[in-house]
């Protein structure tokens, strides 16, 4: 009698189980995530590199650009140029041209994160100059239209001679930010 009732007992907690796992709907079955990003309770978790809620964005598309600088350092002047953000070697990485108006010697490497932008210490402009800073774009186009082709980065960064070890800042000691718009 006493297997009789443990049998029963388990065939009714295995029916149940079943059951109970059976009305449970896929969250993911009507989900498609782009570029390798896989689905989890019904939402897209995305490459490096890559954003969107299907993972449709590559993330470093809304910094790439040319933009017009506005900036005045606690060491160099006001000045106004330009510089150009393009594809990096890596999908989370950009390169940053002419950086300080110092034209081609003067690439630095970012990496970008949703609307963040860091450039990590390095060495740049021949070796004689280092830089390091981080920056945070705005889409300035409300309507959101033509993703981040109107857009603000706001960028905090310092330059640091090697030779003389002479530190010009942007967005620090008393100086404001650089102001690249696109």
């Amino acid at each position: 009698m006493k297997r009789i009732i443990i049998t029963a007992l388990s065939t009714l907690t295995l029916f149940f189980a079943f059951v109970f796992n059976a009305c449970t709907p896929d969250k993911c079955k009507h989900v498609s995530c782009a570029y390798g990003g896989t689905c989890k309770d019904g939402t897209c978790l995305c490459q490096t590199g890559y954003e969107g809620e299907h993972c449709e964005t590559v993330t470093r598309d809304k910094f790439k650009g040319i933009y017009n600088v506005n900036e005045d350092g606690t060491l160099s002047s006001a000045a106004q140029y330009s510089v150009s953000i393009e594809n990096g070697p890596k999908i989370n990485e950009v390169l940053i041209k002419n950086v300080q108006n110092l034209l081609q010697e003067s690439v630095a490497t970012g990496i970008v994160y949703k609307d963040t932008l860091t450039i990590p210490l390095q060495n740049f402009a021949n070796n004689t100059k280092t830089i390091e800073g981080w920056a945070y774009l705005t889409d300035t186009n409300p309507l959101n239209q033509h993703y981040y082709q109107h857009a603000i980065a706001t960028v905090y960064y310092k330059i640091t001679t090697i030779a003389t070890g002479q530190i010009d800042e942007f967005g620090g000691n008393g100086s404001g930010p650089s102001i690249w718009s696109k």
